[in-house]
């Protein structure tokens, strides 16, 4: 298993990022809930899941 942290670049949101190379996942994206911003595009060979840990900031989502 490997964590990181994943910044948002658009609104500053924080992210714990887990994936498991034992674990076959999903093709797809996954998108900042806060403002849309594509964070990572998948391709399925690993299972991925993310979870907010940091607030976005609210100055950044007003623009």
């Amino acid at each position: 298993m490997k964590k990181d942290d994943v910044t948002c670049s658009e609104c500053g949101a924080g992210f714990r990022r887990l994936e498991l190379s034992s674990e076959p996942g999903n093709k797809g994206e996954y998108r900042c809930p806060a403002c849309g911003e594509v964070l990572e595009v998948f391709d399925g060979s690993h299972f991925v899941a993310y979870r907010l840990t940091i607030e976005p900031c609210a100055r950044a989502m007003k623009d």
